[in-house]
């Protein structure tokens, strides 16, 4: 029969009867030497274990890093689509142009509908969304540039976005600037 630990006997292991001092001295050393192998197998036994948790920690800080790696090029990309977004917002009215310019401005209309529906594909594909803007204020995520009397808004609820807030995953990477309802 094998034992779980070199140097350990079945003498050492059992109880003793009838032994010499020699006999004595020489179960009092594998003894000893029994809890060296225990002492040693325990220390490896937390060595294996600390090396494990640093494999898997690194792994993790890993993960993390690939998660974020694109954080400052997609910082520089929101300020351009920020700037995109604000063109489109002062398109001019198509019903005072003539016919000719209006059928120019719907085309290029067009055109940038479907550059801005790209810009959103590319925000999805790399986890990039913009911070919800309606409803109450969260300081977490909303950053007051103003507060302004509103008779329809409830009180510290949001009235006006002033620039988009942003996310990458679950991060925050710009918070939205908001002009909210002022508490009175």
């Amino acid at each position: 029969r094998t034992f779980p630990y070199e140097g350990c006997s079945r003498n050492s292991m059992n109880n003793k009867k009838n032994t010499t001092q020699e006999e004595r001295r020489t179960d009092s050393d594998e003894t000893m030497s029994c809890t060296k192998c225990e002492e040693y197998l325990a220390g490896w036994k937390r060595a294996q274990a600390d090396y494990q948790n640093l494999q898997k920690q690194s792994e993790k800080e890993k993960l993390e890093f690939r998660k974020y790696a694109n954080e400052h090029v997609l910082s520089d990309l929101i300020t351009v689509l920020d700037q995109f977004n604000l063109a489109m917002k002062y398109t001019p009215a198509l019903e005072t142009l003539s016919e000719e310019e209006r059928q120019r401005w719907k085309n290029w209309l067009v055109g940038m509908e479907a550059v801005k529906s790209k810009w959103d594909e590319l925000a999805k594909a790399h986890h990039l969304s913009e911070v919800e803007t309606s409803g109450a204020f969260n300081p977490s995520h909303h950053e007051a540039i103003e507060e302004r009397q509103h008779d329809e808004a409830p009180p510290g609820h949001i009235i006006e976005t002033i620039e988009s807030g942003w996310k990458l995953h679950d991060k925050l990477i710009r918070p939205a600037k908001e002009i909210g309802r002022a508490h009175v």
